[in-house]
C-alpha cells in the first residue's frame, strides 16, 4: 500500500511538472506573439532552467534576435541547429548571428549548408559571399570616409537621422521625464520619439559641426507610441513620419492583434507646429508601412512595408504623387530586394537610393547600400553597392542621410564603442564615386563575377549581376585597372577622377573578349593498309616562341589532339620507325574569333620492315585505296568493320564518331626500287620540265621531314636508243634532281645519284620488242630510294636562287 502511494505521489508530481511546463511555454508564446520579446526571454529562460526543452530553444533564440542581442541569438541558435527537428532557416539565422559577431570562418559552413537545402533563397548564397568577400568590403573605402559618433547621443537608441535645414531630426527612446514612464514590449526601452538638434558650422571644412542640445521635435506629432523616421517636403510646408498605428487618441491592431506602423503627413502652420495630420492612403491595420524618404523635387515617396506580394520581410516601395493623392505603391523588385529586410530608404538630390538590409552581400547585420536607377525601363534599379567599412561594420547600420553638397551626412549604427545601443554617426566623405561596368565586348551584356584589380590601391573587387562595381576615389586621382574573369582574355584599363571632390560619377567602361578555345585534333594513318596507327609519336611546334607541348603517343585508334594558343601558326608531325613522317603545316589561328578545332589526319608511309623495304600492301584485309579515297576489301568492293572507340568503316568510308574521316593526300606511289617521283622531261634533256615541278617540292618536303634519311635518287629509261647513251642520259637526269635538291638546301651528303639507262626494266619492252608509248613511258621513271637512317646532317640553307653547288659530281 505505501509501495502504490508512493507512486501515486509520483505521477500526481510528474503531471504537476508538465503542466507547469506547458503553461510557461504558452504564456511565453502569448508574450512572443504580441512581440513582448522581453517577458518571452524572461519566461523561456524559466523553462529552460528545469529541461532543455525544444520548443523553448528554438523560440528564445528567435526572440534574442529580435531584440538584436546578437551574442545571445547566437549561444542559443548554436543549440538550436543541433536539435532534431532543427529547420534549415535556424541554419541560416546561426550562420547570420556567427557573421555579425565576426565569426565568418565558422559562419561560412553553416551559411553554404543553407544554400544546399534552401538554394532558392538568395539570403544563404549572398551572405556565404560576404564572408569570402569581407575582406573587400573592410578595405574598399579605406581612407574615404571618416566617422565620429554624435555628442548628443543617449545610453539607448537614438537613430534615423534627417537633416532639416540646420537642424538634424532623429528618434530616440532616450529616458523620459514626468509622472509615466511608457516601455516598448518588444526591447524593454521606452518608446521612441521624435528629437531634433541644431548644428552649425565649426570650420572651413565641410562637415564639421557645434552642435546644440536635442529637444523633442513636436508635441503635435510625438504621442505616446512610437514616432521615428522623418521626411520633410522641399518647400519645409510638409512632413512625413513613422508611428505606431496610432491616431486621435485611438490605437489600432490587425486581426492578429498586432500594431503595425504607418506613416502620417503634418502641415506647417508656419509657427514650427504642424497640423492637419493624415495618415496615407496605403497604409494598413494588415501590415507596416514606415520609413519615408521623399525625393528631392517632391513627386516621389519611398518607403518600406511587408505589404503581401513582396519578397521577404520588408521590402522598398515608391510612390508616386499624382494630382494631389498618393499613387499605389510600386515594388523596386528583386534586384533590390531579397527574403531578408530592406529599410531606412534614403533618395539623394541625384537620385541614389540608400537603403539598409539584412538580406544582401555585407558585414553582418544590417549594411548600408545604394542603388541607382537603371536605364532600362522606369523603376527598374542597378545591383545594389554596399558602402563598405567604415560606414558598415558587422553590426546593425541603418538610416542614411546626406546634407550639402552630399560630402557629410549621418547614419545609425550599434556597433560597440557608442554611448548606449542605437547611436547616432557623423560623417566626412573626402572622394568622388566611381563606378567601373564590365561588359562582353561582342554581347554587350554585362559580366557578373569579373575580378577587378585596382593596380594603385591593391583592392580586388567583384562585379555584380549588373556587370559593376562602385566605390569612391580621391579628387585628381588615376588608378589602373586589371580585370580578370573566367573564360575571358583579361583587360588593362585606366581611370581617373576630376580634380576636386564631387557627385558626378566617374564611369569606366571595360569591355572582355571571350577567351578563344582552339585545338588541334587527327588520326595518323598507317598507310600500309590505311588504317590507324598506333604506337607513332606526334610533335607540336610553332612559329609563335610558345613552348611546345609534350608529344603524344598515339593509341589503337591512332588519334590526337593538342590545345592551341591563339594568334599562332602551327605544324604537326608524326614519326615511327620504318615510316615517313607525316606532317601538317600552317595550321593558324590567327584572325579566329570564335572557339575552333582544327583537324589534320597524318600519314605515316612505310619504307620497311624487318625484310627491308616495303613494296607491298597488306594480304587478305581491308586496306585503303587512295584512287577511290575508299576501304575496299581485296575483291576491291567497299569494306565494313568496326575499329572501336568511335571508329567505323561503313560502305568502304570511315566515321570518326559519325563523321567521315579518311587519310591525307600526298602519300608516294610504290615504284620497282624505291617510290616513285613523277617527273617529266624534254627529249635528250637532263633538266625536268616546269610541270614536274610539284613532284620536286613535295620530294624536298619529304627530306625536310626526315632529316636522317641518305637516298638514292635512280633514274631510269625505256630501251629505245644504245645501252651507252641511256646510261648517260639516266645518269645526268639524276645528278640534275641531286644538284636541285642541294640548291633548295638539302646537304650532298645525304644524296646519291644514280642512272641506271635500261637495266631494270619494270615489263617485257627490252629491245627489238614492240610496245606502246604509255608502256615505254612506265620504264622512262625516276625513283628515291631510302638507303640509310640515324645520321642527321646539318642542313644549308636553301637558296633557290644559288649556282650549281660546290663539290656536286657535276
Amino acid at each position: 500500500m505505501k509501495y502504490k502511494n508512493t507512486l501515486t505521489i509520483l505521477a500526481l508530481l510528474i503531471s504537476s511538472h508538465f503542466s507547469a511546463q506547458s503553461l510557461l511555454l504558452k504564456q511565453a508564446g502569448d508574450a512572443m506573439h504580441e512581440l513582448d520579446y522581453m517577458t518571452a526571454i524572461v519566461v523561456y529562460h524559466q523553462v529552460l532552467d528545469k529541461e532543455d526543452n525544444p520548443e523553448a530553444i528554438v523560440n528564445i533564440a528567435e526572440c534574442y534576435r529580435k531584440i538584436n542581442d546578437k551574442e545571445s541569438a547566437e549561444f542559443w541558435y548554436a543549440r538550436a541547429v543541433q536539435l532534431p527537428n532543427a529547420k534549415p532557416i535556424h541554419r541560416l539565422y546561426y550562420g547570420m548571428m556567427l557573421q555579425a559577431n565576426g565569426k565568418c570562418d565558422i559562419a561560412k559552413a553553416w551559411l553554404n549548408q543553407y544554400v544546399k537545402d534552401a538554394p532558392d533563397d538568395a539570403r544563404g548564397q549572398y551572405q556565404a559571399r560576404a564572408c569570402e568577400i569581407e575582406e573587400e568590403l573592410l578595405t574598399k573605402n579605406k581612407g574615404v570616409y571618416a566617422i565620429y559618433p554624435m555628442p548628443f547621443n543617449s545610453n539607448l537608441d537614438d537613430f534615423s537621422p534627417v537633416v532639416v535645414g540646420e537642424r538634424i531630426v532623429f528618434a530616440s527612446d532616450r529616458t523620459q521625464t514626468g509622472p509615466v514612464k511608457r516601455t516598448s514590449m518588444w526591447t524593454g526601452n521606452p518608446f521612441a520619439e521624435l528629437y531634433a538638434v541644431s548644428f552649425k558650422a565649426k570650420g572651413t571644412q565641410p562637415g564639421e559641426f557645434q552642435y546644440g542640445e536635442p529637444e523633442k521635435f513636436s508635441r503635435d506629432i510625438n504621442t505616446r507610441f512610437h514616432e521615428a523616421a522623418a521626411s520633410v517636403s522641399p518647400d519645409k510646408k510638409t512632413i512625413y513620419f513613422t508611428r505606431n498605428n496610432f491616431s486621435e487618441g485611438n490605437k489600432g491592431k490587425s486581426d492578429e492583434g498586432l500594431v503595425k506602423l504607418k506613416i502620417y503627413a503634418a502641415q506647417s502652420d508656419g509657427q514650427g507646429g504642424w497640423l492637419h495630420e493624415i495618415g496615407l492612403p496605403f497604409n494598413s491595420d494588415e501590415y507596416s508601412v514606415a520609413h519615408p524618404s521623399l525625393s528631392a523635387d517632391g513627386q516621389r515617396l519611398y518607403f518600406a512595408s511587408n505589404m503581401p506580394g513582396g519578397y521577404g520581410g520588408m521590402d522598398l516601395y515608391v510612390s508616386d504623387l499624382e494630382n494631389g493623392r498618393w499613387a499605389p505603391p510600386i515594388n523596386l523588385g528583386p534586384v533590390v530586394n531579397t527574403e531578408g529586410n530592406e529599410i531606412f530608404p534614403y533618395i539623394d538630390p541625384n537620385d541614389r537610393l540608400y537603403f539598409a538590409s539584412n538580406g544582401h552581400i555585407g558585414l553582418g547585420g544590417l549594411d548600408i547600400y545604394y542603388t541607382t536607377p537603371s536605364a532600362k525601363e522606369r523603376d527598374s534599379w542597378n545591383f545594389p553597392v554596399n558602402l563598405g567599412y567604415p560606414v558598415n561594420s558587422n553590426a546593425d547600420d541603418f538610416g542614411i542621410t546626406f546634407g550639402g553638397d552630399l560630402s557629410w551626412g549621418f547614419f545609425s549604427s550599434d556597433r560597440d564603442g557608442g554611448a548606449g545601443r542605437d547611436d547616432v554617426y557623423g560623417f566626412q566623405k573626402s572622394a568622388s564615386p566611381v563606378e567601373v561596368f564590365v561588359f562582353d565586348s561582342n554581347t554587350q551584356l554585362p559580366l557578373a563575377g569579373a575580378s577587378v584589380l585596382n593596380k594603385t590601391s591593391g583592392l580586388t573587387m567583384t562585379t555584380g549581376p549588373d556587370g559593376k562595381i562602385a566605390f569612391d576615389m580621391r579628387a585628381a586621382e588615376c588608378a589602373d585597372f586589371w580585370v580578370e574573369r573566367k573564360n575571358y582574355e583579361p583587360a588593362l584599363n585606366k581611370g581617373c577622377t576630376g580634380q576636386t571632390n564631387s557627385n558626378a560619377i566617374t564611369r569606366i567602361e571595360i569591355p572582355l573578349t571571350k577567351q578563344t578555345n582552339f585545338a588541334l585534333q587527327g588520326i595518323v594513318f598507317d598507310m600500309t593498309d590505311g588504317l590507324p596507327a598506333e604506337g607513332a609519336r606526334v610533335l607540336l611546334t610553332n612559329n609563335c616562341k610558345k613552348e611546345n607541348p609534350e608529344a603524344i603517343i598515339t593509341g589503337a585508334d591512332g588519334r590526337y589532339r593538342f590545345k592551341l594558343d591563339k594568334d599562332c601558326c602551327y605544324t604537326v608531325k608524326a614519326v615511327k620507325d620504318g615510316f615517313m613522317a607525316g606532317t601538317a603545316s600552317n595550321l593558324c589561328t590567327k584572325g579566329l574569333t570564335k572557339n575552333a578545332t582544327l583537324k589534320a589526319n597524318l600519314n605515316l608511309q612505310p619504307y620497311l620492315d624487318s625484310e627491308g623495304f616495303i613494296v607491298g600492301n597488306a594480304k587478305n584485309n581491308p586496306v585503303f585505296n587512295p584512287q577511290s579515297g575508299l576501304y575496299e576489301n581485296p575483291d576491291g568492293s567497299p569494306a565494313s568493320f568496326d575499329l572501336g572507340n568511335g571508329l567505323v568503316v561503313k560502305d568502304g568510308i570511315l566515321f570518326d564518331n559519325g563523321s567521315p574521316s579518311k587519310p591525307g593526300k600526298g602519300a608516294w606511289e610504290r615504284g620497282s626500287d624505291g617510290f616513285l617521283i613523277h617527273l617529266y622531261y624534254n627529249f635528250d634533256q637532263a633538266a625536268v620540265s616546269d610541270e614536274s615541278r610539284p613532284e620536286l617540292e613535295k620530294l624536298f618536303k619529304t627530306l625536310q621531314e626526315n632529316p636522317d634519311f641518305q637516298v638514292e635518287i635512280s633514274s631510269h629509261t625505256d630501251s629505245r636508243g644504245s645501252d651507252d647513251y641511256n646510261l648517260d642520259l639516266s645518269q645526268r637526269r639524276a645528278d640534275w634532281v641531286v644538284n636541285w635538291l642541294v640548291r633548295q638546301g638539302i646537304a650532298l651528303e645525304r644524296l646519291t645519284g644514280r642512272g641506271y639507262g635500261e637495266t631494270k626494266l619494270v615489263n617485257r619492252c627490252d629491245d627489238g620488242t614492240e610496245c606502246t608509248e604509255a608502256e615505254h613511258q612506265l620504264n622512262r621513271r625516276t625513283e628515291f630510294r631510302i638507303t640509310g637512317t640515324g645520321v642527321t646532317i646539318s642542313q644549308p640553307k636553301a637558296n633557290p636562287k644559288a649556282g650549281p653547288c660546290e663539290g656536286c659530281p657535276f
